[in-house]
């Protein structure tokens, strides 16, 4: 709504205001699709440039001339922001906005013989254009940045660090978490690339995804001693489970009070999706002595993944934990991966991403061989024996 008001505006203007150059072409149309790509997806920059271009041609009288104009240039100033990692991709944009100015304005003028005159200023001016649109773009990223708690690519790139204070606190407080959310980085960053998703969020969500384990470290597994026991031995299974469970929203409000994006609340919410903590539901059941008990009260709250994002890192989640007990050979790898993925489609924890079987097929063959590499066995040397 924002960018058609002022697209809408500007093009009311240029014909409003006397000019005998032809100032249409300073409609910043090209920022507005660099923005909308930036913070949806290139297929929304497109649709919006397709719009915004039609609307400029009605409200200037049916100039399908500039529309066309507008329309070659922000396609290509969305398609250069599409997989955008740092703000120098702005020289680029220039470059391409260009050209997606200068190709048509050519065209155009060839077929009607225009003078070389008005090429050259009509080509002044996109040049202008070209120069301010990239800078105005990543002016209005920098408001949306601060004054909202959507994040962009570029500024998950700001939690791309270890010595994030929530980060340096898990280490200190819950070493084995925080050792399990590094390697879970490093695989679901390699799933993401392979089915091409956002690697750059995957690998930031899962450094962050187990916070909440800092409120009480000892009763999870991987920050347990072997001489300080195992306190789920003193409690009830039901108790066990809502400690385990109580994790996930204790990770949101913690994530919340230090101001992470909604995006990696997100993922802190949905990495276990309505998953049922298996193993203190049979122990449950085992001491129920008959009986009955109720598998909700062993459930994780959800919701379940809206994302292949978040997909990719509650299979992750689930391998690099389990591959942890004891040494697999490749095959046994591969079967766990596979069990792993067939049982959550099976409890229909994907159904509300767009997660397709071919691409689950992708990460499951990616996740086994990166495994594998990880704990593949190594050989026993020898030592020199000295006569």
């Amino acid at each position: 709504m924002f960018y058609s008001c002022i697209t809408s505006i500007l093009s009311w203007l240029s014909i409003e205001i006397p000019s005998e150059y032809p100032i249409e072409y300073l409609i910043f149309l090209p920022a507005f699709s660099m923005l909308t790509a930036i913070v949806y997806d290139s297929r929304t920059g497109f649709y919006a440039t397709v719009t915004m271009s039609l609307m400029i041609a009605g409200i200037r009288g049916n100039d399908y001339t500039t529309a066309i104009v507008m329309l070659f240039s922000g396609t290509l100033a969305a398609y250069t922001v599409r997989d955008i990692q740092n703000r120098t991709q702005m020289f680029r944009s220039i470059f391409y906005i260009f050209i997606g100015f200068l190709l048509p304005i050519l065209v155009f003028g060839f077929e009607r013989a225009s003078s070389w005159n008005l090429i050259l200023h009509k080509l002044s001016l996109t040049a202008v254009n070209a120069i301010l649109s990239p800078l105005i773009t990543f002016g209005l990223l920098f408001l949306i940045d601060r004054s909202t708690n959507f994040a962009t690519d570029l500024r998950l790139e700001e939690f791309d660090n270890l010595d994030h204070p929530l980060m340096v606190k898990l280490r200190e407080v819950a070493p084995g978490t925080y050792q399990h959310s590094i390697s879970l980085a490093m695989l679901a960053e390699r799933c993401a690339s392979a089915i091409n998703v956002n690697h750059t969020f995957v690998k930031v969500a899962s450094y962050f995804h187990d916070i909440g384990k800092m409120e009480r470290p000892e009763y999870f597994g991987e920050n347990q001693l072997e001489n300080m026991g195992n306190k789920h031995d003193l409690i009830s299974p039901k108790k066990s489970a809502l400690i385990i469970i109580d994790h996930v929203p204790f990770g949101a409000e913690l994530a919340k009070e230090h101001k992470l994006p909604e995006r990696i609340i997100d993922i802190i919410y949905m990495h276990h999706g309505t998953s049922l903590v298996k193993h203190f539901y049979a122990k449950a059941i085992e001491q129920s002595k008959g009986e009955t008990i109720n598998e909700e009260d062993f459930k994780y709250p959800g919701p379940k993944p809206n994302s292949k994002e978040a997909a990719i890192v509650m299979i992750c989640d689930t391998a690099e934990a389990i591959s942890r007990l004891g040494n697999k050979s490749n095959e046994q790898l591969v079967e766990m991966v596979n069990t792993i993925i067939r049982d959550k489609f099976n409890e229909g924890q994907f159904d509300e991403c767009d997660i397709t079987t071919n691409e689950l097929k992708i990460v499951a063959e990616t996740l086994s061989k990166t495994l594998n590499g990880i704990h593949h066995q190594r050989t026993e040397y020898k030592t020199i024996v000295k006569n």
